[in-house]
Formats: structure tokens, C-alpha cells, sequence
């Protein structure tokens, strides 16, 4: 099968194509031939250096957060009427070093959600971190019935999540971007804030006494006794089953910019650092 490695973390040009031996699930593990997997942020930034010692093992290196496949084998333990099922599935790389972007990959059974064929592999795996991460944050956040949550970088990958998300729930959503007036903004007296961009304290001013402020990116300071939490993902089966669901009733969106087949995996990790839009890129098996 082939596979996306990296032994340097020099920059896209680090990027190979190689051909590995198919892995073998073990139990409680489930063997996924892989259609799709999507390049993340932080995958270019293990790529290029930004995570520092924080990338796992040693070299070399398989990314990926987020797949979709096909269940092609199953360890002891698993019901082996998954076979041929269609699934979004989770890899935190950065722990097990098992990352999805490669031809066939086993994760734990925890790790993936069955789904149907209304979405296309390329859109399927587009879900994945970016979905379960926003879904995580916005719990952590515990908006009230009919509460209202301020979203900081609702334009963004995550962000973008947790707006829809918040929609879905029948919060009011109040998107935050560099430009919003702050002073405007300290009226919104909102229950909660989801932050996906770069912390910036003055956004709290819109949360009111007493609210939750929650990021993916640091933690704030607390003001006003308002209670603070960074929030990172974690594999959750319960999650993804949520995010399918969502995704596939359309009450989820996402857009696939660019795909690449992964013969041209370095090309892809170009394309996604010099891409100017939201929209992602997704390589294909």
C-alpha cells in the first residue's frame, strides 16, 4: 500500500510517497482501506517544523487526523458484520504516531463511525478533526437552552463547526472577527465564547459574569469569574457518530477545494500551504 511519510521536518519538499506492507488490526482494531484523508493544519505544521519536539516517536512519520474507507478486516473482539462498512475514522497521530494518510490504516474500533453513502469519501473525511474538535469545544462551553454563544473565527475550519453546530441547537450565534467593534461587542452579555483563532483577551468582554470562555488554542485569563478551559480532542466514538449524523442530514457542511491522488501527496501539501480559502484539501488512495 502506499503511504505518506516524512523523516525531516524541513518543509513540504520532506514529503514522500512510499510503499509499506498492509497492517494488521489486533483486537478490539479494525482494518480501513483508505478513499480519502484530509490535510489538517497541523499536519503541515509537523511537516514544516512548527510542533517542535511535540511531534510523537521518531522519524519516520505517517500524518493525518481524519479518514474515510472502507472497514476491510477486523481484529478479535470486533463483529465481523462491519465488513464492508463505510466509515469516518480518528487518528490523534501525535500520540500513537499512526497517522491516516495512507492506503490502508487500523485504528481502534472507538476510533471510527459507521456511515452511509450520502457523502463522497473526499467529503466524509472532511468531518473528522475539525468536527469532533468543534463538537468537543462548543460541549465544553454549556450553553444554556436557547443561550447565546459568541464564536471566534466562526470562518474558520473549527470555527466554522461550531457556528453550525451552535445553529443546530438552537443557540444564538454571534461570529467574531479581527474587525467586530469590541465596543459593541461588550453588549452582547452572551452566556459563552468557542475560540478557534489566536487568543485575543478582548473578546471576553462580550461573555457576560459568571459565563464560560472556551479555546482550542490557549487557555484565557479569567475575568469577571468567568470560567476558562482550553479544550484539545480526543477520540470519542459517541462524537463522530454525532458528527456523521449531522453531516449527512446536511445540517453540517463542508467544501472540498482541491484533491489530490497521492502519488502527488507533495503537491497537496503545496496546494493546502499557499491556499487562501477555507476550503480543504483532501488526498485520495
Amino acid at each position: 500500500m502506499k503511504a505518506v511519510r516524512f523523516e525531516e521536518t524541513s518543509g513540504v519538499d520532506a514529503i514522500e510517497v512510499v510503499d509499506l506492507e498492509s497492517p494488521v488490526p489486533a483486537a478490539g482494531q479494525v482494518l480501513v482501506s483508505v478513499e480519502a484523508a484530509t490535510i489538517n493544519p497541523v499536519d503541515l505544521s509537523a511537516v514544516t517544523g512548527g510542533l517542535g519536539e511535540r511531534i510523537p516517536g521518531t522519524a519516520p512519520w505517517t500524518p493525518g487526523w481524519d479518514l474515510a474507507g472502507v472497514i476491510t478486516g477486523v481484529g478479535d473482539g470486533v463483529d465481523a458484520a462491519l465488513l464492508g462498512s463505510r466509515v469516518l475514522g480518528f487518528s490523534q497521530w501525535f500520540q500513537s504516531g499512526n497517522g491516516t494518510q495512507a492506503g490502508e490504516v487500523v485504528l481502534p474500533f472507538e476510533n471510527v463511525a459507521v456511515a452511509t453513502d450520502v457523502l463522497s469519501f473526499e467529503q466524509l473525511t472532511t468531518f473528522g478533526l475539525n468536527g469532533l474538535t468543534a463538537l468537543h469545544a462548543l460541549n465544553a462551553a454549556k450553553v444554556p437552552d436557547g443561550g447565546t454563544v459568541i464564536v471566534v473565527g466562526a470562518s474558520g475550519g473549527v470555527g466554522g463547526f461550531v457556528a453550525q453546530l451552535a445553529a443546530e441547537r438552537g443557540f444564538t450565534v454571534i461570529p467574531v472577527g479581527r474587525s467586530t467593534d469590541r465596543d459593541e461587542l461588550a453588549s452582547a452579555k452572551a452566556d459563552a465564547l468557542v475560540n478557534s483563532a489566536p487568543l485575543d483577551p478582548s473578546v471576553l468582554v462580550g461573555v457576560k459574569d459568571g459565563g464560560t470562555a472556551v479555546s482550542v488554542t490557549g487557555q484565557y485569563e479569567s475575568v469577571r469569574d468567568i470560567h476558562v478551559e482550553r479544550v484539545g480532542v480526543q477520540p470519542d466514538k459517541a462524537g463522530l457518530e454525532t458528527i456523521v449524523r449531522l453531516a449527512e442530514s446536511g445540517a453540517l457542511s463542508s467544501n472540498v477545494g482541491k484533491t489530490f491522488p497521492v502519488d502527488q501527496a507533495r503537491d497537496a501539501y503545496r496546494s493546502f500551504a499557499e491556499g487562501k480559502s477555507h476550503d480543504r484539501v483532501v488526498i485520495t488512495f
